[in-house]
């Protein structure tokens, strides 16, 4: 369910993104040829990708109540092992969160893949693969059992979601302090 219904935030990123992308050429060192460059406006984008987070996030929200269920309410239609039972039950933390970041995760996935950042993305999925694959040797050789695998997959959710966030332009702290500054000293001024 979570893949099926929270892999539509990059579609929906992929399909009212781009509108805030203009291409720029720009002559090359040698300028024989021209270079061209992708410039993103992420102040204009901001309230489309408002929309959109909130859109996966009800998604997700859907798919954690769902799963939810199945795995306490109808967790007998699935199986009445005992042992089966409690390890689902001992996931499910980690399931959840995992399924709340996914959506999250893939939805500023397609804002990189709007914004043409493609190299960001290859880096990124690289750096990954090879520690989850890491983190699966792990699991095996310490005996972590499906803990292990969904501890793994929240990390990389969640790896993907404040990676995604921040090479895609919505993490700026910068720009959160002086939005603050901003307000507090309108504040001030309002109150004398």
């Amino acid at each position: 369910l979570c893949f099926t219904f929270g892999d539509v935030g990059s579609s929906l990123s992929q399909a009212f993104l781009p509108v805030f992308a203009r291409t720029e050429k720009k002559p090359s060192t040698n300028n024989k040829n021209t270079k061209e460059s992708t410039i993103f406006d992420i102040d204009s984008a901001l309230p489309t990708i408002k929309q959109l987070l909130k859109c996966t996030l009800s998604i997700s929200t859907t798919v954690v109540i769902l799963s939810t269920a199945l795995l306490t309410i109808f967790s007998g239609q699935i199986t009445s092992d005992p042992a089966v039972l409690f390890e689902m039950r001992r996931t499910l933390p980690l399931i959840v969160g995992t399924l709340l970041m996914h959506g999250s995760a893939v939805t500023l996935e397609g804002l990189l893949l709007a914004r043409k950042d493609l190299r960001v993305l290859t880096v990124v999925y690289t750096l990954l693969a090879g520690a989850v694959a890491a983190s699966q040797v792990l699991t095996r050789r310490f005996g972590w059992g499906l803990t292990g695998v969904w501890a793994c997959y929240m990390w990389f959710s969640a790896s993907r979601a404040i990676t995604f966030a921040s090479f895609g332009g919505l993490l700026r702290p910068r720009r959160w302090w002086q939005k603050w500054r901003r307000r507090r000293t309108n504040v001030s001024a309002v109150t004398n």
